[in-house]
């Protein structure tokens, strides 16, 4: 009995007196009395090239347009961006800060983050334009206020304790 996972080997198939034949399922080895190893390849179970050609395009054409394909367009919105930015455009870095910008050259921006605040920072390491809708103010400007029965609390408060 051989181990699992190793090849079993027969003596004397059909080979001359003393050979030996060792089997794995790919190929042959047969040793001769005089100690010469002579090896018979099994053929290759199907496909040819042009199918392992033909699977290898195809995985092409799928990297292509799921992966490649929108990683450019991304990279020229990007970069189209970048150069439409003016003098007073609010921008988001890529590291997080929001702020105006109050200056450009080809390859710097300086942006203005808080009052005389301002800061230079490459072109590319912008990462797009603030919403219209994202105006930065105090939190006391945008702070809600309380209703009571359909009013704003702190209004009128003669009517309320009338």
């Amino acid at each position: 009995m051989s181990a699992p996972g190793m090849a079993p080997t027969v003596a004397n198939q059909g080979g001359s007196p003393g050979a030996t034949q060792s089997s794995d399922g790919m190929s042959t080895v047969m040793v001769d009395p005089k100690g010469k190893q002579q090896e018979k390849k099994q053929p290759d179970c199907g496909g040819s090239s042009f199918t392992s050609f033909g699977l290898l395009a195809v995985m092409f054409v799928v990297f292509y347009f799921f992966l490649i394909r929108p990683q450019q367009k991304r990279q020229k919105e990007h970069q189209s961006m970048l150069n439409a930015l003016i003098k007073g455009d609010k921008v988001i870095t890529s590291g997080g800060l929001l702020g105006t910008i109050v200056s450009l050259t080809d390859r710097f921006a300086t942006v203005e983050v808080a009052d005389r605040v301002r800061i230079r920072v490459l072109r590319s390491h912008i990462s797009g334009k603030q919403a219209l809708g994202n105006d930065e103010s105090s939190p006391s400007d945008s702070a809600p206020t309380e209703t009571v029965s359909g009013r704003k609390k702190g209004k009128n408060k003669d009517k309320e304790n009338a």
